[in-house]
């Protein structure tokens, strides 16, 4: 898989050493862009949605005095976690084998799936994933989703490196869909203001799992937010926090 291997060589050129290591402060990796999961409030310009709500009742509950969040690029999060500049990260990461012989990951947390956001000129057309042909889809670089469009037959794939971006492209008819995690189609067509041009497939096109990302070098880090997690799990606040971002 090419992220991978980018990652891999990343590794190789930078240092390998943990910046940020303290045991009263989490360094948390996020990426902004990923509703509902982690945005940016646009009152307040504080980091929130439900990764953040729970990565955060994850760092009280371990212990942790403060938590200090790095937003950067969705691939960024894989070498900044590899290399020891973030204690962990966060921000739908799905946990895969392959990626899992090189970090380790905390969870799951979140039950989730592939599925197709289309523009309504194809509803007609369109049914399922292997109907598609001739249409441009918007995929998130080194993700899941950008790996399984690439298999697809007959469409063409335009990677961008964040969620926005992709909604941005398709509003624009710089594609004709996207292809994301459902929970984020679903919070798409139930808050934005284009909503009623799209459609989705509504066919899980994978069964995948959101975990929280680790250096397999920082097991004390790995084991310290597992337990914590899984107490949070346990709490009302749990449920909370889903209700709160997904109903």
């Amino acid at each position: 898989m090419k992220s991978i291997r980018s990652v891999a060589l990343a590794l190789a050129m930078a240092l390998s050493f943990n910046v940020y290591a303290d045991d009263d402060e989490l360094v948390v990796g996020i990426e902004a862009s990923s509703e509902p999961f982690v945005i940016i409030d646009p009152k307040t310009h504080d980091y929130i949605g439900y990764d953040i709500d729970l990565i955060k009742a994850v760092a009280k509950e371990a212990g942790y005095k403060s938590i200090k969040f790095h937003d950067m690029p969705f691939d960024a999060m894989f070498a900044d976690v590899l290399v020891e500049q973030v204690d962990c990260a966060i921000s739908m990461i799905t946990i895969t084998e392959e990626r899992a012989q090189i970090w380790d990951f905390v969870g799951p947390y979140f039950d989730t799936g592939l599925d197709i956001l289309l523009n309504k000129k194809y509803q007609g057309e369109f049914k399922r994933d292997t109907d598609l042909h001739d249409v441009t889809i918007c995929a998130k670089t080194s993700s899941t989703c950008e790996a399984y469009a690439l298999g697809m037959p007959d469409i063409k794939v335009l990677s961008l490196d964040s969620e926005r971006k992709l909604f941005e492209a398709a509003k624009e008819g710089k594609c004709d869909g996207v292809i994301t995690n459902e929970p984020i189609l679903q919070y798409f067509l139930k808050v934005s203001a284009d909503r009623d041009k799209f459609y989705r497939l509504g066919k899980k096109l994978t069964f995948a799992q959101f975990g929280i990302m680790t250096s397999k070098n920082r097991p004390d880090v790995s084991e310290r937010i597992s337990k914590a997690l899984e107490k949070v799990k346990t709490t009302p606040y749990f449920q909370e926090i889903y209700h709160k971002w997904f109903e």
